[in-house]
């Protein structure tokens, strides 16, 4: 896919929306984003407001961009960056270092203080945490605030950090939403789309609470707008379902999960009804059967999982009730308590009564016959 040319000499902001919104749709993020984030400087400028009608559609469009592009890197990082490949780079540049260190102690150039070893050390440790970061290139990226957003831009330069694409992304929509709320009836369809990618910006950030919440209150939305056979509520209620898994909400999730397959099925019958446009429907009926072995194989999964915790769960509460009935048991095995004495005092009330007995008898043999 060719990348979109994005004219950044101009100042006609209408152009650049234009740019954005196509290279958005081309999925060419990098380009979005530098297209969309001059129009919303330019047209923020000339409205002199940035709560303006016309920069919802911006601000949507931009945020979105900034959520691909943040996806993007992130699967870009993993695949190039293969498993232990990292400490591989570390030991590299330390190698590289320790050589260059040897030279100039042989040439007399240096020689080092403990101090400066230390601060080299240091320095070395601060790079690993760096890498250790949250993919996207700072250690702020994946941290949230308690209501869902990724830490702010102003804290992220208040530790002298460039803010994350995920971090201008939930405020670019935060100011979509505001706008709008602001439009009432007008704007509820861009309105539940934006609550969708708050909810999606919550759920890469981790917050899967907050990402719950909001991915709901757009969905509440868009069933207001849409009727059954809806792709659009199908995506929604499988992210919704994504989230409650990632939540441990299973039985949540698996009905997110049906619902999402149930509107996809009655998708595709809704399109197979459509005779007289086959050919435009085809493609998207089978894009829509590719999906539905995904969302089953989802369900089944989350099933499976729930299977073997309950398995685990009654596992450990066998071994628990067995292990506490062979306590008791090891307690019983004494018929009597160890500070009951009751059947020595019987035993000795035998002794006593026979021996009275013996002593009656004797008296009785000893007395003369009269």
């Amino acid at each position: 896919m060719a990348d979109v040319v994005v004219n950044t000499e101009t100042q006609n902001s209408s152009e650049l929306l234009g740019q954005g919104i196509r290279a958005y749709v081309l999925q060419d993020y990098n380009a979005a984003v530098t297209a969309l984030s001059k129009a919303s400087e330019l047209m923020t400028a000339e409205l002199g407001t940035d709560l303006h009608d016309s920069l919802g559609e911006v601000y949507l469009y931009y945020g979105k961009a900034l959520l691909g592009l943040s996806r993007e890197e992130n699967e870009a990082l993993g695949d190039a960056v293969p498993k232990g490949q990292e400490e591989s780079d570390d030991d590299e540049e330390e190698e590289a270092e320790e050589t260059d260190e040897k030279q100039k102690e042989q040439n007399g150039e240096t020689e080092k203080s403990e101090k400066d070893k230390v601060k080299d050390q240091e320095s070395k440790e601060d790079k690993t945490e760096e890498k250790a970061a949250p993919s996207g290139g700072t250690a702020t990226e994946g941290a949230s605030t308690s209501n869902g957003a990724p830490a702010t831009t102003e804290d992220a330069e208040n530790e002298d950090d460039e803010p994350t694409d995920l971090q201008v992304a939930w405020e670019v929509l935060e100011l979509a939403k505001k706008v709008f709320e602001k439009q009432g009836d007008a704007g509820r369809k861009n309105l539940a789309d934006t609550l969708i990618v708050l909810g999606e910006i919550a759920l890469e950030s981790e917050n899967f609470p907050s990402a719950i919440n909001d991915i709901k209150a757009g969905l509440a939305i868009q069933k207001t707008l849409f009727s059954k056979e809806s792709r659009v509520i199908a995506e929604s209620l499988f992210k919704l379902g994504v989230a409650y898994s990632t939540n441990s909400e299973m039985d949540e999730a698996i009905a997110s999960f049906a619902d999402s397959l149930k509107y996809l099925r009655t998708r595709v019958e809704h399109l197979e009804k459509m005779e007289d446009k086959k050919d435009e429907v085809d493609d998207e009926i089978k894009e829509i059967r590719n999906l539905i072995p995904e969302v089953e194989e989802k369900i089944a999964d989350i099933k499976s999982y729930k299977e073997e915790a309950v398995k685990k769960i009654l596992a450990t509460v066998t071994e628990q009730k067995k292990s506490s009935e062979g306590s008791s048991s090891e307690a019983g095995t004494s018929k009597q308590p160890a500070n009951d004495i009751s059947h020595l005092v019987k035993k000795k009330r035998k002794l006593d009564e026979v021996n009275e007995k013996e002593e009656t008898e004797t008296s009785a043999a000893k007395k003369p016959a009269v």
